[in-house]
């Protein structure tokens, strides 16, 4: 047992005391540490985090060590084991032995969904009261099983992890820039208005990053996404693909196919079409690629039943504009001009992607509970959020502002334009913050 403790160290270089930042293979590399919204760790109980790929997830476990440790906690009662490079009951020594020697632990399980059997493992530790922080972003794996946790100290403590939203990544570039938060349905965007230059300005370097925490600090330190970050992109998007078992060429047919609609709506038949394979297989793998949280599938809503009307076209949207961007990069295209000639497309889908890490909450409150969109035979509405108090549409009109007249509200997003009913994108944006479980 002693011969597998001595695998962890390089992984746990705190456990060597002070200075162990500098050893560390991720705090080491960083240059500058984003903020990012921190999280309740409850002793004894079970922390999920799950989220896309080069999101930040490894990094965000490393901080929460070293706060850990700034507080009081001896280091070596901290175990972080990346569950990609040991079986499942390689894991469960190491926290056997450790338990041990040391008592209570605070076990970090970085991609957890690597380990077969791994809800069988959280299962077994949330029983043991062991204090435990998982994360994953396995496309099938961590969403199906973890709700097949129930009252395993689970409850209130699965978070999402997702790119920088547009407000964290100006207070980040511009520290300077007043703190303002508003609901969807309620934009205040007054405080904001004499910053519009430089929020706008902004706004378009975040479509240009997406949010991925790589992407932004090229961008902040030298003005430009750099090259390697468009094929790590769609690596990770590829790579969540063969993890879940399922045809990459297939997959990336149907991404091509997604990338060419730009945003218009269209149904499982007609894709299936496209790509040749039957529409029960675009239905799975679009879940897939939902689930791994790469794409978003919005569904029209029926305003009568008050519920959407799954026969209808669907909208799909990428996550983030970097993903978008990454594909018009792998199929030949230079990737500022493709952000200026898309740019409505590629706001609309950072509009959609915002409403909901502004609204969902792991559980309680999924994407498909608040968010779709509407169409008629004459309109279409880009966003139409489900509240308590009825439907309520958002509008991008990136040129000029073509009013319409719907059976709901409707707040219109423009490039410049205010107004009563009118708010710029950017300005938005900045206004919405991700919901309370949502880093």
């Amino acid at each position: 047992m002693a011969v597998k403790i001595v695998r962890l160290v390089r992984y746990n270089p705190w456990w060597k005391g002070k200075g162990w930042e500098k050893e560390d293979y991720d705090l080491s590399k960083a240059e500058e540490i984003i903020p990012r919204k921190g999280i309740e760790i409850k002793k004894g109980s079970v922390t999920l985090i799950r989220g896309i790929r080069r999101a930040g997830k490894s990094f965000y476990l490393k901080i929460l060590i070293r706060e850990l440790i700034e507080n009081g906690i001896e280091p070596r009662r901290i175990v972080y084991i990346p569950s990609d490079r040991f079986t499942k009951n390689e894991v469960r020594g190491f926290i056997d032995e450790l338990r041990i020697r040391y008592g209570d632990l605070y076990v970090f399980l970085d991609e957890i969904t690597y380990l077969k059997d791994w809800r069988l493992l959280l299962k077994e530790l949330g029983e043991e009261g062991i204090t435990t922080i998982a994360t994953g972003s396995n496309p099938v794996g961590l969403k199906r099983e973890a709700e097949l946790l129930p009252g395993r100290r689970i409850e209130g403590n699965e978070y999402y992890f997702n790119p920088l939203g547009f407000r964290e990544f100006a207070m980040f570039i511009n520290p300077n820039l007043p703190e303002v938060s508003f609901r969807y349905d309620e934009p205040n965007a007054d405080e904001t208005l004499p910053w519009y230059e430089e929020i706008e300005g902004l706004f378009y370097a975040y479509l240009q990053t997406g949010g991925f925490p790589e992407a932004v600090l090229d961008f902040k330190d030298s003005g430009k996404v750099k090259e390697e970050r468009y094929e790590e992109i769609i690596r990770l998007v590829l790579g969540e693909i063969a993890k879940s078992g399922k045809n990459e060429e297939i997959a990336r047919e149907l991404l091509e196919a997604i990338f060419k609609l730009r945003g218009n709506r269209v149904d499982y038949v007609t894709l299936a079409r496209e790509i040749g394979v039957s529409h029960p297989t675009v239905r799975d793998y679009l879940s897939t690629l939902e689930s791994a949280r790469v794409i978003y599938t919005l569904e029209a809503w029926d305003l009568g039943k008050k519920r959407h009307a799954h026969r209808k076209a669907k909208k799909i949207v990428f996550q983030s504009p970097l993903i978008a961007t990454s594909l018009a990069v792998y199929l030949g295209e230079d990737p500022l001009e493709f952000i200026e000639g898309n740019i409505e497309w590629l706001v609309e889908g950072t509009v959609a992607s915002h409403l909901i890490w502004h609204l969902e909450e792991p559980v309680i409150r999924e994407k498909h509970a608040f968010a779709g969109f509407y169409y008629d035979q004459t309109r279409e509405c880009d966003v139409v959020i489900k509240g308590r108090g009825g439907f309520f549409g958002i509008e991008v009109k990136y040129g000029r502002v073509k009013r319409k007249s719907y059976l709901f509200p409707v707040l219109y997003l423009s490039k410049d334009e205010t107004g009563e009913d009118t708010v710029p994108a950017s300005l938005y944006l900045y206004g919405l913050e991700k919901s309370r479980r949502s880093i």
